[in-house]
């Protein structure tokens, strides 16, 4: 007989089933001991930001769990969000699994894929072969755009990364009132909007709950892994009105105080040694009192609704400890609480009232900002917050998010686990990075890290385990060395010492300039030892040449603009230069398919109005802050551009008639980011052109849409989703061959 797809039966078949024996496999479990495991991950949140790091800021949840557990003073991840996920989800280094920089940012190399390599096991994969129930709830970011769509591929996916529920975005941020969301592998809308009281943050935990008390009422002797990325604190900074109005006034004194005020607190707790001493500003932030009163008032709302939006994602992470505490799984769960990286620095000197002007070259107005001061916090606004608050958020660190110097790379940890931990509240000084969490859960849980995978072999994890400091407060660092790279910033720790180095963008490399800190004794980097011990140094930088090459860093690559005009692997949707979208596809996610950034293209949309009411959006791309629409509006046609810092609009010369027709338009390139546009009715002008300046990034939280508008909408001139009230047959998108690569010189001339 054959084996029936079943080749391991152990029974034994007969005729009948009074003489045949039933077997059964034994099912994969995990050992008897095995914890559950809960992993949240914080967006851009500074080394200072929580209050048991020393901020001002109220996040008693965070604070319960450092009371009740362990707070680390040395913890670094890399300076960016995907490639710290990447270092956390496999235990191995950023580059060696193929995730060099963001996963926007694929450059052809094997060090830079946006994807991580099969080669590398998530602990999701590892956990659940090994019998944990495993979800992923919030921020994913390692899977490239082109792959982003509604047909995949899905294999680097949660779902195809060993999570068996997934529920979040995909993208590197998302828009906290009208996100982009997915369900495992489904493209969904949210279940409100914010007219009704939606926020991102809350929605997940719902979701998170959802999955926690799902396995402890159905599967309650099966231990979990939860992986919570929250998109708090990256922007767009937005919060419910009550938790930005609780810190006004808060930070009128501006950011020197801040940082001053930070750091005492931080000396007080223990968290930073007395020694530790503030360094100068970073380059480009100006003292507080040279500010003009306008820029003031402006940064302070901004801090203001930083401030709430992290107190508001503590409320509601502690609706998740409530109901870890109630199905009594709270003491046997590992909570581990994490930032992605230091506080960003992308707001500038002054701060933006759309995060979008930022990347496309534009500058920040104040005036024009202050116009929308009571709007920040809310949907209508995308901000971003100045660097000089970053810096306070990173106190008492040097330079930000992106960056190899401690503020971009040293971030709050706290793990809690009283079945685990009998030191509640202790602090933990030992150097550790993110590669080192995945070894830690294995070993506590008893569970060894595959050699082969699925067929594939696996690279050996890279991260060294923290759970003898669980135990022994003054165990010695075991982590000796670890290197960091990103954009060309660089540096070496090794037993205590820290080569580091700031890499201006375009320069040569062999002009950088390495600095040398012992931070034994500098906490802060505040004193350059490299001329003083120049042969210490010398070892520092060959040792960080021999983990490039190690583990994959090799070539440098310092582009940021040019990375997003590479071309996407073959076929890639992003090579396609004729679509023909049907209404049902509604949204197409905010991955730049269609490619239509610096060139011409056409956009035209088969409609049918039975009355001369019908009305709504017919193609929606981008967001507030920059982003086309083109809609029907009291019989007439419109275009609505905007650009970021100006807002262009075109009206048909004369109105729709009743019945089909083809209406759409025309983006004519004139130059670089130069194009002129104009209205089209059954193939002819509709309008006259009108000159535009476009955008080199659309944002990054608004899709391309058919038949309405979900995202942050482009146009104040409609509510969303506005959705069309006649038919669209379908829409036709054509893309000129005249693309051109971008640099950010380019943006930089303009």
């Amino acid at each position: 007989m054959t084996d029936l797809g079943d080749p391991d039966f152990a029974g034994t078949i007969a005729t009948t089933v009074q003489d045949s024996t039933p077997w059964w496999p034994d099912p994969v479990r995990p050992p008897a001991s095995a914890p559950n495991v809960v992993v949240v991950v914080l967006d851009d949140v500074g080394f200072a930001d929580l209050g048991c790091y020393g901020s001002e800021i109220d996040t008693p949840t965070m604070d319960r769990l450092a009371a009740g557990g362990l707070r680390y003073t040395d913890f670094h991840t890399t300076p960016l969000c995907s490639p710290s996920r990447a270092c956390l989800l496999t235990g191995r280094n950023h580059h060696a699994v193929g995730m060099s920089m963001v996963a926007e940012w694929d450059a052809g190399f094997p060090g830079s894929r946006s994807r991580i390599t099969p080669a590398a096991a998530t602990l999701a994969e590892i956990l659940g072969d090994a019998g944990y129930a495993t979800a992923h709830v919030g921020k994913w970011h390692l899977v490239p755009p082109h792959e982003q769509t509604q047909v995949g591929p899905f294999h680097n996916w949660p779902l195809g990364k060993g999570f068996t529920r997934s529920y979040g975005f995909l993208g590197g941020l998302a828009d906290q009132y009208r996100p982009d969301l997915v369900c495992d592998n489904t493209i969904v809308d949210p279940s409100h909007g914010p007219e009704d009281g939606y926020h991102l943050t809350e929605d997940l935990v719902d979701h998170a709950i959802r999955f926690v008390e799902d396995q402890s009422g159905l599967a309650p002797e099966q231990p979990f892994f939860l992986y919570l990325a929250l998109g708090a604190c990256h922007w767009p900074l937005q919060a419910p009105g009550p938790f930005v109005e609780k810190y006004r006034g808060r930070y009128d004194d501006g950011w020197d105080v801040l940082r001053d005020e930070r750091l005492a607190r931080q000396r007080a707790a223990g968290i930073v040694p007395d020694s530790a001493e503030l360094p100068p500003r970073n380059p480009g932030v100006e003292a507080w009192a040279d500010l003009t009163d306008a820029q003031q008032r402006f940064a302070a709302r901004l801090q203001e609704t930083y401030a709430g939006f992290l107190d508001h994602a503590d409320t509601h992470l502690g609706r998740l400890v409530a109901t870890l505490e109630a199905v009594g799984r709270l003491d046997d769960t590992i909570v581990v609480l994490v930032s992605d990286n230091g506080a960003s620095q992308e707001g500038g000197p002054h701060g933006y009232l759309h995060f979008s002007q930022l990347f496309n070259g534009l500058p920040s107005d104040v005036d024009t900002a202050l116009e929308h001061l009571d709007e920040i916090g809310g949907p209508t606004v995308t901000p971003a917050y100045p660097q000089g608050w970053a810096q306070a958020s990173n106190t008492p660190l040097k330079r930000y998010k992106g960056n190899t110097h401690g503020g971009g790379v040293r971030v709050p940890f706290i793990v809690h686990w009283p079945a685990g931990i009998d030191d509640p509240g202790g602090l933990r000084h030992q150097f550790h990075h993110a590669i080192d969490v995945t070894p830690t859960i294995l070993e506590l849980a008893g569970i060894d890290a595959p050699a082969i995978r699925r067929g594939v072999a696996q690279m050996p994890l890279h991260g060294t385990s923290m759970a003898s400091t669980f135990r022994e407060p003054d165990a010695p660092t075991r982590h000796r060395s670890q290197y960091f790279e990103m954009g060309g910033h660089r540096a070496m720790v090794h037993d205590g010492w820290k080569a580091v180095t700031f890499h201006p963008f375009g320069g040569s490399y062999d002009d950088d300039v390495w600095e040398l800190y012992h931070l034994d004794e500098d906490w802060s980097e505040r004193h350059d030892r490299a001329a003083d011990e120049p042969d210490r140094l010398a070892d520092l930088v060959e040792r960080w040449w021999a983990a490039a090459r190690e583990f994959g860093v090799l070539p440098l690559d310092d582009r940021m603009v040019e990375r997003l005009g590479l071309l996407s692997p073959p076929g890639s949707a992003r090579e396609v230069d004729h679509f023909v979208l049907r209404p049902g596809i509604t949204r197409i996610p905010p991955v730049d398919i269609p490619f239509t950034t610096n060139r011409s293209y056409e956009v035209s949309v088969s409609i049918d109005r039975d009355r001369p009411t019908d009305e709504g959006v017919l193609v929606s791309h981008g967001a507030a802050g920059g982003g086309t629409v083109l809609f029907v509006r009291h019989g007439h046609l419109v275009f609505e551009y905007d650009q970021g810092n100006a807002r262009h609009v075109l009206v048909s010369d004369e109105p729709l008639a009743v019945g089909p027709a083809v209406v759409g338009f025309r983006v004519a390139k004139s130059g670089t980011l130069r194009a002129e546009v104009t209205l089209t009715m059954d193939g002819t002008p509709a309008s006259a052109p009108v000159a535009v300046r476009t955008l080199a990034v659309i944002p990054s939280s608004g899709a391309f849409e058919i038949g309405r508008d979900t995202s942050s909408p482009s146009s104040p001139n409609y509510a969303p989703p506005f959705a069309f009230t006649g038919r669209i047959a379908e829409v036709r998108v054509d893309l000129a061959d005249d693309l051109e690569p971008l640099s950010v010189w380019d943006l930089i001339a303009d």
